[in-house]
């Protein structure tokens, strides 16, 4: 069967394992797998689902680089030969803008020298290359992963023509990862540009989106799930909210206006920098952010006494921090969640003190077997006060 995507149809490419599914279909199987998994809250009320458009949606892109100096490779690491790496230039998932970036940049690539990293021989410096293009501020920036700090005067010696032919990218950084992997990101981040972030806009949030902040990929429908939130939020008539996992603060910034105080959680800090900053520039003063890890932080529970705590955390689930949640004693509780498997055994964990309000489905991975979800609960202590 054919289908939009070329690299699909010459099996180059079979990331998109659900691209010949109608969208439809897709979507109600997303649905179908998430009412079983949460089949043990019998009173869940299941809301309709937050659709995508089915290309161009992907703000962010993750692309390996191999091939030679002459003739580089961007795009994926081929699976039977590690060495032979498959060219996608123009996948149509990717913001245009990103398209149109990856395609200009092999020229770079020649002019600073910078030969591609062979996983078998683990030899060469550019592994990869992350980018994100924000579509509101119209600002990119472009990571380069890179195995040592060798290539960087060649870098910064052609950066500046290129940057001229490119006006959007305000942020352009290499990251070193000398561990032997294709892409893994390392600790180190060099910057080549004076600024260190780019204008993120998503609706009335502007914040400054730093390469190694967690954002999500699908801008469009993130925005949703962000509004969504918000509106559940602005519902419950709350005072006090508390996100745990905050990376950046979307949530808190989309939350802050529907509530008196507001305090965000995140383990990075660099990230609880750039989420302060920006709630300094908007005059956010009850809104704050603290650098702690989000299965340490039952004082701090305890002193602000949330009546919302919202958690986003990583693919792996709450993890130690769900002891966090079965003894704090908010009213209310939302789980955004980009794992169906470990929301679900989550929620099962926190049966006996929390339960289930209302869920929605977002899906920010159309073509995949992914999605976000967004879950609604309450305490059970807080219906036994009623």
């Amino acid at each position: 069967m054919k289908t939009f995507c070329k690299y699909y149809n010459q099996n180059i490419c079979a990331s998109c394992t659900q691209i010949q599914v109608p969208y439809k279909d897709q979507l109600q199987k997303k649905v179908d797998k998430l009412s079983t998994l949460l089949a043990f809250a019998p009173d869940n009320l299941m809301l309709s689902p937050v659709s995508s458009t089915e290309t161009h949606f992907r703000n962010k892109a993750k692309f390996s680089i191999t091939g030679t100096i002459e003739q580089p490779l961007i795009g994926l690491v081929g699976e039977e030969d590690l060495d032979q790496g498959r060219d996608i230039k123009d996948c149509p998932l990717h913001h245009p803008k990103i398209n149109q970036f990856i395609n200009v940049f092999a020229d770079f690539i020649k002019q600073a020298n910078l030969r591609p990293y062979q996983i078998k021989l683990k030899s060469g410096e550019l592994k990869g290359i992350i980018v994100y293009f924000s579509s509101e501020s119209q600002e990119l920036y472009v990571r380069l992963i890179l195995r040592s700090k060798e290539s960087l005067d060649r870098i910064k010696k052609h950066l500046g023509g290129f940057l001229l032919k490119f006006p959007q990218i305000k942020c352009f950084s290499a990251n070193i990862q000398p561990i032997a992997h294709a892409i893994l990101e390392g600790e180190e981040e060099i910057f080549f540009t004076q600024t260190h972030f780019i204008s993120h806009q998503i609706g009335p949030v502007t914040m400054k989106l730093h390469p190694q902040g967690f954002v999500q990929t699908n801008q469009e429908v993130a925005l949703k799930l962000y509004s969504t939130a918000a509106e559940w939020v602005k519902e419950l008539k709350a005072e006090t909210f508390m996100e745990l996992y905050s990376g950046q603060g979307a949530f808190s910034f989309f939350v802050q206006k529907h509530v008196k105080k507001a305090i965000g959680i995140e383990i990075n800090p660099e990230a609880v920098a750039r989420a302060n900053a920006t709630a300094q520039e908007m005059n956010f003063s009850h809104l704050k952010f603290k650098a702690m890890d989000a299965a340490k932080v039952n004082l701090e529970v305890n002193e602000f006494s949330p009546q919302i705590i919202l958690v986003n955390p990583p693919r792996r689930g709450l993890g130690q921090a769900i002891e966090v949640l079965s003894k704090a004693k908010c009213d209310y509780f939302i789980y955004s969640s980009c794992n169906a498997e470990t929301l679900a055994e989550d929620l099962i964990t926190l049966q006996n003190d929390f339960k289930i309000l209302k869920t929605q489905l977002f899906d920010m991975f159309p073509h995949t077997h992914h999605f976000e979800t967004l879950v609604l609960l309450k305490s059970i202590n807080a219906d036994k006060k009623e």
